[in-house]
């Protein structure tokens, strides 16, 4: 039994240090392996930013415009009402162009909300996504970074969130 999983990790050990130890004779440019620090530290900071403050702001100014677009549709038909009872002479209708600018608006105000609803689902939907993206460009930095350096398993760890919060 021990055996296979001793000729296994002689097998993975291997395949993980023999590229490491011809790398291990070539001489790094300290330029290069200074600009992928750089790259991995931009990197890091990118993703941060995206899920400490980017998706943050752009949710709270999605719900702040949902919230006073709604705010403005209830007021123009609250004051459509008010218009109604002045609407019902017989010799004509004195507000019915202010009337019909209000229903004009009232749509108009309708559509906005219904695109920026459909606009924060997406961002909740797909926010998950452009952070497996930044996650992604930190570990293809981390990996060269790790070549250079002369390492050699790279594990691959994402900072996406599972519980809501910041990584």
């Amino acid at each position: 039994m021990r055996r296979p999983a001793f000729i296994g990790s002689l097998i993975l050990s291997a395949v993980c240090f023999v590229p490491e130890l011809a790398r291990g004779q070539e001489e790094v440019d300290p330029f290069e392996l200074a600009a992928a620090r750089r790259e991995l530290a931009i990197a890091k900071l990118e993703a941060r930013h995206y899920w400490q403050v980017e998706y943050p702001r752009r949710r709270r100014e999605l719900n702040a415009a949902i919230e006073l677009t709604d705010l403005e549709i209830r007021a123009m038909k609250r004051t459509l009402r008010e218009y109604d009872p002045f609407n019902r002479f017989y010799t004509g209708q004195p507000l019915f162009l202010p009337a019909q600018d209000l229903r004009i608006c009232i749509r108009d105000a309708e559509l906005r909300l219904d695109a920026l609803r459909a606009e924060r689902n997406n961002l909740v939907r797909f926010h998950s996504d452009e952070g497996r993206l930044l996650d992604l460009r930190v570990a293809e930095a981390r990996q060269r970074v790790v070549a250079l350096e002369g390492g050699g398993y790279i594990e691959l760890v994402t900072s996406t969130p599972t519980d809501g919060s910041a990584p």
